[in-house]
């Protein structure tokens, strides 16, 4: 806000320079400046309120979507912290688990080969 009344005060110390300068002079590109600032004054003092108003206005949304937009970053971050946890441990349950059906296997595999070994002895011995 400060610098658009600072801004204000140079347009119109501006302003007011450009209507010194063509009131000591008769050149018509200086009047066309002078008339320039003018409007540039009246369009300050018609508008400038509502203008800083305006400013005012985009500033604070601009901070709260960027609040807002830091606020989803730390929430999707935390999202993704949780799914890496979940997929960390369905990867170790998972290798349990094979680990597990490997051993179930490898004993079935023992247990088959002594069936058959006994069926084979069983045989022999006849």
């Amino acid at each position: 806000m400060k610098s658009i009344d600072n801004q204000d005060k140079s347009t119109k110390s501006t302003a007011s320079a450009a209507a010194a300068a063509s009131a000591g002079s008769g050149n018509g590109s200086e009047a066309t400046a002078h008339r320039e600032a003018t409007i540039d004054q009246v369009r300050d003092l018609l508008f400038g309120g509502a203008q800083r108003s305006i400013e005012g206005n985009l500033a604070s949304l601009r901070e709260e979507m960027l609040a807002s937009l830091n606020q989803m970053q730390a929430d999707f971050a935390k999202e993704v912290a949780a799914l890496q946890a979940k997929v960390t441990e369905l990867e170790q349950e998972t290798e349990q688990k094979r680990l597990a059906s490997q051993r179930d296997i490898g004993a079935a595999i023992s247990e088959l080969g002594a069936t058959i070994s006994g069926l084979g002895s069983g045989r022999t011995g006849r």
